[in-house]
């Protein structure tokens, strides 16, 4: 990874210039780093959270103004193949996103489709905008996760950023809800956030007959088995956080067949953007807790080295460059 100075990007006749206030680091980056994720080009800008001022539009677009406040939508489809037209725009087959097949957001300036900014009302804080996409992630998990009820109770294993927010989403839906966070700072916070308990392990938790919702936010292979242990019988399972391709679970399929599980999982965002600025201008999130870091773009190696080490939150890289509106 390392830092270039580029031309200032032009937009195309449907595009926007973003000028970046913040970009959010979370696990996929490092696998894009790492070469580990389905990456179609290198090299490139990384980068998918990230939200800041419109400073050129083009001829085309009519929506949005120069100098309006927009959250980026990284899921870019074509609009046409089958997986598009039955709404599923997050298995696109000919699929972009910014940040992993199209250049992203650390950087001063990001030129993305209008179609994928969204507007952000000038009363939300502009350093919670970069949380807009995970939490449009999240809110998209509880979609495929399906209906909710009030009582259930549930397991987050896992209590990063994503976690956190899935906490708190289910605990307002009613839900009692418990988490497994191996790091104790982290279990002080996701009681804070509406968990019941927290502990360092499941099995440190009284739980007879297993959860009714059992989500793995941590992204290991060990979550998941630990989900398939405790999970009750007819219970549902939801895999969110993101592994390497070539991890591998073990399980019994004995084991779904005989308790009647059900398991899902969910990649990235399906047009969750919009909802997700609602549930933020609504203040259901402590995003401030959220935020435990910032470093100038130059330092964003910082900012990975805090995601893959587990420290903190979510660190955000915060560019800042003048820019001549074309």
């Amino acid at each position: 990874m390392s830092i270039e100075t580029v031309p200032d990007p032009s937009p195309g006749p449907a595009d926007v210039v973003v000028a970046v206030d913040a970009c959010g680091v979370c696990g996929t980056d490092l696998h894009v780093r790492n070469g580990d994720y389905p990456v179609t080009r290198y090299p490139i800008v990384p980068g998918h959270e990230f939200a800041g001022t419109v400073v050129a539009r083009g001829r085309d677009v009519r929506a949005i103004d120069v100098g309006a406040f927009v959250a980026v939508d990284p899921v870019v489809a074509c609009g046409y193949c089958l997986r598009c037209r039955e709404g599923w725009t997050n298995l696109c087959e000919n699929w972009q996103g910014y940040g992993v097949a199209l250049d992203g957001g650390f950087a001063d300036f990001a030129v993305v489709r209008a179609d994928r900014a969204q507007l952000v009302d000038d009363a939300l804080p502009r350093r919670w905008a970069g949380l807009i996409e995970p939490l449009s992630c999240v809110i998209h998990a509880l979609d495929r996760l399906g209906e909710v009820r009030v009582g259930e109770s549930a397991l987050v294993i896992g209590s990063g950023p994503a976690g956190l927010m899935l906490v708190s989403l289910l605990s307002r839906s009613g839900c009692v809800v418990d988490t497994v966070e191996r790091v104790p700072e982290r279990r002080t916070l996701a009681t804070a956030f509406g968990a019941a308990r927290s502990a360092g392990t499941a099995d440190e938790l009284d739980q007879p007959g297993g959860w009714d919702v059992v989500i793995e936010a941590s992204g290991s292979e060990s979550g998941v088995e630990t989900a398939l242990k405790v999970v009750r019988r007819a219970g549902r399972i939801h895999i969110f956080g993101v592994a390497p391709p070539a991890a591998r679970a073990q399980f019994s399929p004995y084991e779904f067949f005989d308790r009647e599980l059900t398991m899902t999982g969910s990649q990235s965002l399906r047009l969750t953007f919009g909802r997700a600025v609602t549930v933020m201008s609504a203040g259901f999130l402590d995003c401030d807790a959220l935020i435990t870091a910032t470093v100038p773009l130059e330092d964003a190696a910082t900012a990975f080295d805090n995601v893959r080490m587990g420290r903190g939150l979510k660190s955000q890289v915060t560019p800042a460059s003048e820019f001549t509106a074309h």
